[in-house]
């Protein structure tokens, strides 16, 4: 029985494991929409093309699978650019599926005015260091979809862009659908993880950092073992969060803090374990580092941040492992932890909460840590009130808590939010005013779909970080101040009930009503109106004295 190669495409996906899809219908991608049969992903249909790269991004980091993303040609495919690079630089594998003008239509010379035509509609994608795949033919069409699939699963796992004809896609397939084998994960050489264990052995007061590389490698309790063995405390990046929640080595807290920062550097080793080491993580590479550096990651961005003294591209849980035996047959044995680290949280936590500067801002990572659930999800945004809770909340397990900082894409939250509630996940979206303009017709989506999200807004009033920005930089303040609608009216509009909360004292019941109707599959608002000023996670803190 033939199908078409649009169906055959998302058979192919659905029969090895991708289970939602987002995006548009636009006249060039129509076959998508057409294709029937019981392994094809549902496709959850947004109002931007962006939201479906967003919300592919999200449903990754919340559950760990990978989805995809269905755009038209032309404008469509460039709707879709600021979440694809949000999602690469995260190492979120986003399967990029975007159609092309006829290709019997084209010209050999260049453009010929065809509606959507762009000469080269896969080079907005390779900006990023994708892979861009131009299928001409309906076998180059499957053949690319398999590749695409073996990149997101890697390792290590990265999102491509595939741009077939539209005349392709609606051609027949008539052959097999393809069974895709996964690959090993990449195993580290021997003498590698000899070199890290005698790093580990001559130092007295090791640190690791342990980043999202980590949750993706399922490698928490191998982390765990490590930690405990060479009585190291333990860091997170933004996308390590979670991880080992409430353990005596874990250090709870941002390295942007002075009591972790002195920590790092009273060390004598910094382990980092699945992480990039980006800037935003660690003051554009500012931080106090120990001499003795070394780094288990995939991916060779690492490399050009600082300097290391030994570095293992392999899978992180395959090398943790590894490290155990030879650290065990070389005879390192548990040792004591160097330093307690149990109390850091709490004394920064109430050295903020006496600051007038930050006490608003703790009392709302309370009131949010005490009313979201655990098995839920939350979402920050490119926002004051998500900086906070992004960098200063108490995360109870990995894959919970999402922040945008790979690219720093504003606008993230509201249209991200569709990607884990769609597979039935609670979640909490934390915005500022300005970023859900970005995306205010998904609201549409969330009603139309039903999705278990509850929306979070803190209207300041504007742009309150890039107002901060300019007062701290003497600027004036320009383009910052923004008319904002009324919440509860534009609720309404899409069926959508608001809350409007009077102080942050009262965010955490507001939450715990929003969760209850999430769970019936009602979409929520809840709105507060406060000017929190920004915590020093925030470029402009970061070196204050």
């Amino acid at each position: 029985m033939s199908t078409s190669v649009a169906s055959a495409i998302l058979t192919l996906l659905g029969r090895h494991g991708v289970r939602r899809a987002f995006g548009i219908p636009g006249v060039h991608n129509l076959p998508f929409w057409d294709a029937e049969g019981p392994d094809i992903p549902r496709i959850i249909g947004v109002r931007h093309e962006q939201a479906a790269g967003y919300a592919s991004d999200a449903l990754h980091r919340a559950t760990g699978e990978i989805a995809a993303a269905l755009l038209t040609s032309g404008p469509g495919a460039a709707n879709m650019v600021a979440a694809f690079g949000e999602a690469f630089v995260s190492g979120s594998p986003v399967l990029t599926f975007a159609s092309e003008v006829n290709a019997s239509l084209r010209s050999p010379e260049g453009p010929r005015g065809i509606l959507h035509e762009m000469a080269d509609q896969g080079a907005l994608f390779e900006a990023f260091g994708a892979t861009a795949r131009r299928a001409r033919t309906r076998q180059d069409a499957i053949a690319s979809t398999v590749l695409a699939l073996r990149e997101a699963w890697g390792p290590p796992a990265a999102g491509s862009y595939v741009g077939i004809p539209t005349d392709v896609l609606g051609e027949a397939w008539t052959s097999a659908i393809p069974h895709i084998p996964h690959l090993p994960a990449l195993a580290p050489d021997p003498h590698d993880v000899s070199v890290l264990a005698e790093l580990i052995s001559v130092s007295q007061r090791p640190v690791i950092w342990a980043g999202g590389g980590v949750v993706a490698a399922d490698a928490e309790e191998s982390l765990r073992a490590l930690a405990h063995r060479i009585g190291a405390p333990v860091l997170t990046s933004y996308a390590g969060r979670g991880l080992l929640a409430g353990d005596a080595h874990l250090v709870d807290a941002p390295v942007h803090e002075p009591e972790v920062s002195e920590l790092l550097a009273q060390s004598d080793l910094l382990l980092v374990l699945g992480s990039s080491f980006d800037g935003m993580n660690t003051k554009n590479w500012r931080i106090p580092l120990p001499d003795r550096r070394a780094v288990v990651t995939l991916g060779d961005v690492v490399t050009r941040t600082i300097d290391w003294n030994s570095v293992i591209r392999a899978d992180v849980g395959l090398t943790l492992a590894a490290l155990d035996e030879t650290l065990e047959d070389t005879g390192v044995r548990e040792r004591a932890a160097w330093v307690a680290v149990t109390g850091i949280r709490p004394t920064i936590m109430a050295r903020l909460a006496k600051d007038p500067r930050g006490s608003a801002g703790v009392a709302w990572v309370h009131q949010i840590d005490g009313a979201w659930p655990a098995s839920s999800a939350i979402v920050c945004d490119m926002a004051v009130g998500a900086y906070w809770y992004g960098g200063y909340s108490s995360q109870p397990r990995p894959r919970r808590l999402q922040y945008p900082v790979g690219w720093g894409t504003l606008g993230y939250a509201l249209p991200a939010a569709i990607g884990p509630a769609s597979v039935g996940i609670p979640t909490l979206a934390v915005c500022g005013d300005g970023g859900p303009m970005f995306a205010l017709g998904e609201l549409a989506t969330y009603a139309q779909e039903s999705l278990p999200i509850t929306l979070l807004v803190v209207d300041d009033g504007g742009y309150g970080m890039l107002r901060f920005d300019q007062q701290v930089f003497g600027h004036p303040e320009r383009g910052v101040d923004l008319l904002t609608p009324d919440w509860t009216a534009l609720g309404k509009a899409f069926g959508i009930a608001t809350e409007e909360v009077a102080n942050v004292a009262g965010i955490g019941a507001a939450l715990s009503r929003s969760h209850e109707a999430n769970t019936r599959g009602e979409p929520r608002i809840v709105v507060l109106r406060e000017p929190f000023h920004p915590p020093r996670t925030t470029s402009p803190r970061w070196f204050e004295d």
